[in-house]
């Protein structure tokens, strides 16, 4: 596995998810925004990394650990921008949306970090196999390289 291109994961996987946490404070978008950092991070990654041609063939196998990564750093980057945001707007607005958020918050630092991980496991999982999805459907479009491809020639004289 190639560690640059780990670390390049590690860093677009961080920015979706912090992106996508301070999207998720609009109300109505913020439902499909927390369902895409879920499950769809890791499928949009491969189709990234595909476009951007920093892979060449991905193998499904490949991709869930592409995939699970992603999703677990994203929903890390997710948690740190959306829930300090959340909290500020829960105390202020006295919303019961935010005011939940709050409330979880004030629940004391273990709750919340291992509900935290908890989610980020789930999501690793989700976008694993969203990733593996992605992978195979790109494996089914073009077709797999072949390795033992050589042309010998035996001329008899």
């Amino acid at each position: 596995m190639n560690a640059l291109l780990l670390k390049q994961i590690s860093v677009i996987s961080a920015i979706a998810g912090a992106v996508l946490g301070i999207v998720t404070i609009i109300p109505f978008v913020g439902n499909f925004t927390f369902l895409f950092t879920m499950s769809l991070v890791g499928a949009a990654l491969v189709v990234y990394l595909k476009r951007m041609s920093l892979v060449g063939y991905v193998e499904p196998k490949d991709a869930a650990l592409f995939g699970a990564m992603s999703g677990f750093i994203s929903f890390i980057g997710f948690s740190i921008t959306f829930l300090p945001v959340a909290t500020l707007i829960g105390v202020f607005a006295k919303s019961t949306y935010f005011m939940g958020i709050s409330l979880l918050m004030r629940s004391g630092v273990f709750v919340w970090l291992m509900m935290i991980l908890f989610i980020a496991a789930l999501s690793a999982l989700m976008n694993a196999f969203s990733a593996m999805v992605a992978a195979y459907v790109y494996a089914q479009i073009e077709p797999k390289p072949d390795e033992n491809n050589t042309n010998i020639e035996i001329i008899e004289e």
